[in-house]
Order: C-alpha cells, then sequence, then structure tokens
C-alpha cells in the first residue's frame, strides 16, 4: 500500500492546529505571569520549575512578558497558515510559504535563546515553555516542507 504525501491543505491544517497550540500556551503564560505569579502549577522539582524561569529577570523585556511575544508569533502564524489555507500564494513581494518559513525560524531562534538562558543560565526549565518551543519547532518543519514544495513547484 503505497501512502499518498499530506497535500497542502492537509499541511497547512496541521499548522493551523499547532499554532492555535502554541498561542493557547503562550496565553496561559502571560496569565500566569500577571495574575498567578506563583502559581505551582508546573513546579516538579528545582530543575522543572516555572516559578523560577518566571520571575526571573530573562521573563520579560522592557516590561513585556517573553511569553507575550510568543503569543504574537503564534497568532501572526495562525494568520499566515489561514492566509494560505485560503488559497492565497502571495503576501506582498513573497510566497506565503517564505513568511511562514520566516516567522517559525524567527521563533525557533528565540525559542533556542530562551532554551540556553533557561537550563544554562537560570538553571530551571519551565514546561509549559518548553512546550511552546516545542510546538514552533512543529511549526518550523511545516514551514520547511511547505517552502520545498513550493520552489519544487508542486
Amino acid at each position: 500500500m503505497v501512502r499518498e504525501p499530506l497535500s497542502r491543505a492537509d499541511l497547512l491544517l496541521c499548522g493551523m492546529l499547532l499554532s492555535v497550540a502554541g498561542a493557547a500556551d503562550s496565553a496561559y503564560l502571560v496569565w500566569e505571569k500577571y495574575v498567578a505569579a506563583a502559581s505551582q502549577v508546573c513546579d516538579i522539582n528545582p530543575f522543572f520549575n516555572c516559578t523560577v524561569v518566571q520571575t526571573s529577570v530573562y521573563s520579560s523585556v522592557y516590561g513585556i512578558p517573553t511569553a507575550a511575544f510568543g503569543l504574537a508569533g503564534f497568532l501572526l502564524l495562525l494568520a499566515l497558515f489561514v492566509i494560505g489555507f485560503r488559497g492565497r500564494e502571495r503576501l506582498g513581494p513573497w510566497p506565503v510559504d517564505t513568511w511562514l518559513l520566516l516567522v517559525a525560524s524567527l521563533g525557533a531562534l528565540l525559542g533556542l535563546g530562551l532554551s540556553y538562558l533557561e537550563v544554562f543560565v537560570i538553571q530551571a526549565v519551565c514546561l509549559f515553555c518548553a512546550a511552546g518551543f516545542a510546538l514552533d519547532l512543529g511549526v518550523l518543519a511545516l514551514a520547511v516542507v511547505l517552502r520545498r514544495r513550493t520552489t519544487r513547484g508542486k
């Protein structure tokens, strides 16, 4: 039995689902930062400890929680996936797939930097932050596949 590769619509739909999950994860982290600052939801031990990460100096940039940037990024990715799903091929000078790859790559680089800070500087990992990074890596993988198909003319 030969399996057909996922269609463009399937990939875009998967991207929408991952983006919604990432936005929900980021929104929860923003809520945690403002409303439930000392919540113990994912404080498992001294290393896997969201409170340590959320209260570190690296959890905000100019008073804006880093999770808010993640929320904005996932919402932008969701919008791009929806635009592609609705059949639009270009957005401004570039194909939608190029925009997806660009935004997902930027998110992955920021996630990588924040993960480095968590492990080597803060010496604590927020599981919700790690989940957001994993979701962005999933989006990045989809964006790579979509972009490769675009450049190959499929």
